[in-house]
């Protein structure tokens, strides 16, 4: 455990200090006790009982604060790098102690005059921005996201929106363009943290024009992204088996290999893609097969209901807990591409079938999973157009 120097922790978080002000004011009262305040980090292999057994806690004292935190937060969840306050009186009693789960985030269990104790959520306040920028695709949106924003993230939120309308591998054209705008929280620590994006645009030369709005309606019913006319963005299937965000964050930049697109005659599509690539279910479904089967190689076959089943081929293996009989779900990894079976290189033998019959997959049309209900249509219109507002201008605001 890495003990922190308490007065630069005392400078550092003079807002929490405001924070237990307003709280517990018989602290700082003239004549009360003074207060004695410790702080440190979780280190690998430490658990929250020898912290506050180190912190010269009693038994008891530490078995309470321990129950409380565990009442609202699992400590089993409790991580390296997560930040802890006590602050106890000259007589060593604890009167309060905090546990930062994150740089904004902390629980505080107080001690009352009568000895109870109470704990609290609280986050650092903050302000709230929006932020847009905009892009041309030149070679990957990967690298023209974030050689624009520089960042990962949120170059992996924007695939999410639109992954049942465009393969971001296969269906981008030099020269298609991005434009997104989303929330930035400013906190008053310093730390600065990336919301929803809550409008995105692409337009592309074979995919055409694509338009998200993120919408949360008041009652907290609702909270996803849908088209301008109110739709679902989400289908029953995804656009394809190999997904921006499982790929991104399986290859780095630098070892990525383009991802290449051929139809064969059977209707069936051939992914190339490099050994190891992440395959994914692109449905919700029950796996029918799972094992090596002629030509096929290592083959995951899933029947997603009574009308559509889909064929994943040429695996060098198979996902976790996939087999025959397993439920997977949409966007799952279910395998990895390989060169099994009669595959003259790594790629992906892709194939969809309706009513038993193989089908081309990308003429294949699917309606929205649900749209915004009537009752809700005027909430959403007014989300709508200041997204949009915020979309077609330039810079950052401030929320009003």
């Amino acid at each position: 455990m890495k003990k922190i120097n308490t007065a630069v922790i005392f400078t550092g978080f003079c807002l929490v200090a405001l924070v237990i002000v307003m709280n517990r004011k018989e602290l700082f009262k003239p004549g009360g006790p003074l207060i004695v305040y410790s702080s440190g980090t979780i280190q690998s292999g430490s658990n929250i009982k020898e912290i506050l057994t180190d912190e010269a806690l009693t038994p008891q004292e530490t078995r309470n604060l321990i129950n409380k935190l565990h009442s609202r937060y699992d400590i089993r969840r409790i991580q390296p790098g997560q930040t802890y306050e006590i602050y106890k009186t000259t007589f060593g009693v604890v009167s309060q102690f905090n546990y930062w789960t994150s740089a904004i985030d902390y629980y505080a269990i107080q001690k009352s005059t009568d000895g109870k104790l109470s704990i609290d959520a609280y986050a650092v306040p903050s302000s709230l921005e929006y932020k847009t920028f905009s892009g041309t695709v030149e070679t990957s949106l990967y690298e023209a996201m974030v050689k624009t924003v520089n960042s990962p993230e949120l170059t992996m939120k924007f695939a999410d929106i639109f992954s049942w309308q465009i393969d971001f591998f296969t269906d981008l054209r030099q020269g298609d363009s991005f434009k997104l705008v989303y929330e930035v929280y400013k906190y008053k620590n310093g730390v600065k943290k990336d919301g929803n994006i809550i409008a995105a645009r692409f337009n592309g030369k074979q995919v055409g024009l694509h338009e998200a709005v993120y919408f949360a309606s008041a009652d907290k019913k609702f909270s996803d992204y849908y088209s301008p006319d109110g739709g679902s963005l989400k289908k029953i299937f995804l656009r394809a088996p190999l997904n921006f965000r499982r790929i991104s964050s399986f290859f780095s930049l630098r070892r990525f290999h383009p991802i290449l697109r051929y139809f064969r005659p059977h209707l069936g599509i051939d992914y190339s893609a490099a050994s190891g690539t992440p395959v994914v279910s692109i449905g919700d479904g029950t796996v029918s097969f799972a094992g090596r089967k002629g030509g096929f190689g290592k083959l995951v076959i899933i029947r997603h209901n009574s009308t559509f089943t889909t064929m994943y081929g040429h695996l060098s293996r198979f996902g976790k807990r996939v087999s025959s009989g397993s439920r997977v779900n949409q966007g799952q990894v279910i395998g990895y591409v390989g060169a099994t079976g009669l595959a003259t290189g790594p790629h992906l033998d892709f194939r969809i079938s309706k009513n038993g019959s193989f089908v081309n997959f990308l003429k294949l049309k699917f309606p929205p999973a649900a749209n915004i209900p009537r009752e809700y249509a005027e909430e959403f219109s007014s989300a709508k157009a200041k997204a949009f507002e915020l979309l077609d201008e330039t810079g950052s605001y401030n929320k009003r």
